[in-house]
């Protein structure tokens, strides 16, 4: 087993080295640079942690059962509810001067020496859960005894595996800088900052990038990130399985031409990310069944949840505002577009959406996900068409991952007999 996984660690850190080589060193990037974050020094630091922590559990197994596995989650997702509570309960008391912050504040740090003391095991039940499902569902488990036995290394005794393995920290997760040209929404560079910049420093670096390079910049929250281990946010049971299911599929299908296309072009990437969502949200569905007993309802594919008429509908005001933009730049009104998504913005800010910004470079970033309001590409209902058509999730990945561009993409939609 240790030969297995050192052989995989060494694959997948190269690939993560390789993914993030730069030579050069643009503007943007020298202007962000004091707000970088290192992806090396993640590795450094946490890597060795959390397979010191596997070591021990090869050399000194202990096998809980899955009734112990299920109880931990479960106490672990409560506990973490139960710290969120008690930190607005001292924000509070810090606010009025409240008699009882000291003992608010020690019950939070029990609770959160609690959440550490769990958080290696419960990310490691978290994995099993999810190596489980993908070996039921019979997505990515390969005969590794044959492909080194066929490449003259020998066998090491062991049947099916999953590969990649799954394999993440729940730890803070960096923000990312997106940067758009003014004059048309497209995503030019990605650059990825420390974790938990104030909306202040934010709105500083922004603005550089706006008066030395004439070009509209974002730096937004990520749940998940496909380094390996993947960093995974801490939501609740349903979101984090769903963010570490779609990180882990994007660290499969680097193996796979869709993976390693990415970065080909905007409809390569929307078809990698959308994948990946309608992957992370059936397989977050299916995992917690699988941990909890509980049965979800799936949802209809290809039917969007209506919006109320007597509200304000955050998709369909969304949806409205990306079209008018779109025309609006189309038409080369850049400064008209810009005052049109400040205005908008205010909108949503007063039907409760707290938006910070609303420019180029928010609907670049969100409207990468074909199944956001923010996206103009028919890929989502396309991949959804070819979804309701595969006998399983399987069936469906196994197809995708194959394709390794757009074009692509639609030669096999039209092989299927899917309209597009």
């Amino acid at each position: 087993m240790g030969n297995l996984y050192t052989l995989l660690i060494v694959v997948l850190l190269l690939s993560v080295a390789v993914s993030h080589d730069t030579l050069t060193v643009s503007p943007v990037q020298e202007l962000s640079v004091r707000h970088r974050y290192s992806l090396a020094t993640w590795e450094v630091t946490r890597f060795p942690v959390k397979w010191l922590y596997k070591a021990g559990n090869f050399l000194f197994p202990h096998r809980p059962t899955a009734e112990e596995k299920q109880q931990l989650v479960l106490d672990f997702f409560r506990m973490d509810r139960e710290a969120d509570r008690l930190q607005s309960q001292v924000n509070m008391a810090a606010a009025a001067g409240g008699t009882d912050l000291h003992e608010l504040e020690d019950r939070l740090k029990e609770v959160q020496g609690s959440l550490a003391d769990l958080q290696p095991q419960v990310e490691e039940s978290l994995e099993s859960a999810i190596s489980d499902v993908l070996r039921q569902q019979g997505i990515a488990t390969i005969g590794l005894d044959n492909i080194l036995e066929q490449r003259g290394i020998g066998t090491i005794g062991l049947g099916p595996v999953i590969f990649p393995p799954v394999d993440f920290i729940l730890d803070p997760l960096p923000t990312v800088l997106i940067v758009s040209p003014r004059d048309r929404i497209e995503r030019l560079e990605s650059v990825l900052l420390n974790p938990n910049l104030l909306p202040s420093e934010r709105s500083i670096l922004e603005e550089e990038i706006l008066e030395r390079e004439d070009l509209s910049s974002i730096v937004e929250n990520i749940g998940g990130l496909s380094t390996f281990p993947n960093i995974i946010a801490l939501y609740d049971l349903r979101t984090t399985m769903n963010i570490a299911s779609h990180e882990w599929l994007h660290s499969y299908l680097f193996f796979h031409p869709l993976g390693r296309n990415i970065q080909r072009d905007a409809d390569t990437h929307t078809l990698n990310e959308t994948t990946a969502n309608i992957f992370g949200e059936e397989m977050g569905r299916l995992l917690v069944e699988h941990i909890t007993g509980e049965q979800v309802p799936p949802p209809t594919p290809g039917v969007a949840e209506p919006c109320p008429e007597d509200r304000f509908c955050f998709n369909k005001e969304m949806r409205e505002t990306r079209l008018k933009v779109d025309d609006l730049l189309a038409e080369g009104k850049v400064d008209e577009a810009e005052a049109y998504m400040e205005e908008r913005r205010q909108l949503f800010v007063d039907n409760g959406y707290s938006i910070r910004k609303l420019n180029q470079a928010f609907f670049a970033f969100h409207g990468t996900y074909g199944d956001s309001p923010t996206s103009v590409s028919p890929i989502h209902g396309q991949l959804q068409k070819l979804r309701k058509v595969s006998n399983s999730l399987a069936d469906f990945i196994h197809v995708v991952q194959g394709v390794s561009s757009y074009q692509g993409f639609l030669r096999t939609l039209a092989e299927k007999g899917i309209e597009h």
